[in-house]
């Protein structure tokens, strides 16, 4: 029995199903056919052409890359420029797109540690075990102290409900399935790094929330983002659903063994300074393929600070159906 998408982002009211306007939407290595890239109207407007849909609809098929051979360290090219001046480095950083996505990622840090709490329709799709997922959307609610998040699934699986509170119930999810499984399961605590929990997951839900999607994005970029090696694009005027947003595109076009994909896509929420779109895409398979996609999540209709309370983790909460069966 398939149990708890939940993924690397945690999308409080208890939400009804989101609308079709409202569903438009890092780790291993996995790969995609094809998939959402921008492309730019005429206008100059650079819009999304993934979209997400209420009744499934998804981009093309995506492959998967598991195994692929180590290969050894790429070697960095000098750069043949004098170094800056400490008069002239502050300008460069201002205009230098490698500079400009750290420093992006640092706001959006910097704008997180003042949330609380959240909700959003969370919508992802991963490659396990060279399968791609059916799109897994959800309603979440989210608190950062301590770390808590209820999921209600709309699809698949609609109507399943999952809760995690860090320090609480034994370190376990408590989860209740439908259909059949609830007949034979009722209400379940699970190892969130068990079986059953990690099925149809690449990420554990002690892992999951926006805080650590964004501070893991830091730190890859930290590391991984340098002169001669890497490419930055920003596109400073994208629609993600009806969100003006900053689209944040980070290229390694060869390979190394300390990059984690090939291409890395953020969208930046420009009112909320917070990412409310993340792609991952790895290398081509094969010379003349196209990149592929790793992992996909969305955070639509994200709310902060809406005032989320124990009772939202609480599964005796009579809103929930937990323990009913």
């Amino acid at each position: 029995m398939s149990m708890l998408a939940l993924g690397l982002a945690a999308p409080g009211v208890r939400a009804a199903a989101p609308s079709l306007e409202s569903s438009r939407t890092l780790d291993r290595h996995v790969v995609r056919t094809t998939g959402p890239e921008a492309e730019s109207t005429p206008s100059g407007e650079v819009r999304s052409t993934s979209t997400w849909s209420a009744t499934g609809a998804v981009a093309p098929r995506i492959a998967s890359v598991s195994n692929r051979p180590s290969l050894p360290p790429v070697a960095h090219a000098a750069d043949p420029r004098p170094a800056p001046t400490a008069g002239t480095a502050a300008s460069v950083a201002a205009t230098d797109p490698i500079s400009q996505a750290k420093k992006a990622i640092a706001e959006c840090q910097e704008r997180f540690r003042q949330v609380h709490d959240y909700t959003c329709t969370f919508v992802k799709r991963e490659r396990i075990d060279d399968r791609l997922t059916a799109p897994h959307m959800m309603s979440l609610k989210a608190r950062t102290n301590p770390n808590s998040l209820y999921f209600k699934f709309h699809q698949p699986n609609r109507g399943r409900e999952a809760i995690y509170v860090q320090g609480r119930n034994n370190g376990r999810i408590v989860a209740h399935d439908v259909g059949l499984g609830k007949f034979l399961a009722g209400t379940m605590h699970l190892d969130p790094l068990g079986s059953r929990a990690m099925e149809e997951n690449r990420h554990p839900v002690t892992e999951a929330g926006l805080g650590v999607l964004i501070d893991t994005v830091a730190r890859r970029w930290a590391s991984e983002l340098s002169p001669g090696e890497s490419i930055v694009l920003l596109h400073p005027d994208v629609r993600q659903g009806n969100r003006s947003c900053t689209l944040i595109e980070t290229i390694h076009p060869r390979r190394g063994p300390d990059y984690l994909f090939h291409k890395v896509k953020l969208y930046v929420d420009k009112e909320k300074g917070l990412p409310i779109r993340f792609e991952a895409i790895d290398w081509p398979k094969r010379p003349g393929d196209a990149p592929e996609l790793v992992e996909e999540y969305a955070y639509l209709d994200l709310k902060t600070n809406v005032g989320l309370h124990d009772r939202d983790f609480d599964p005796s909460n009579r809103q929930y159906s937990f323990g009913r069966f």
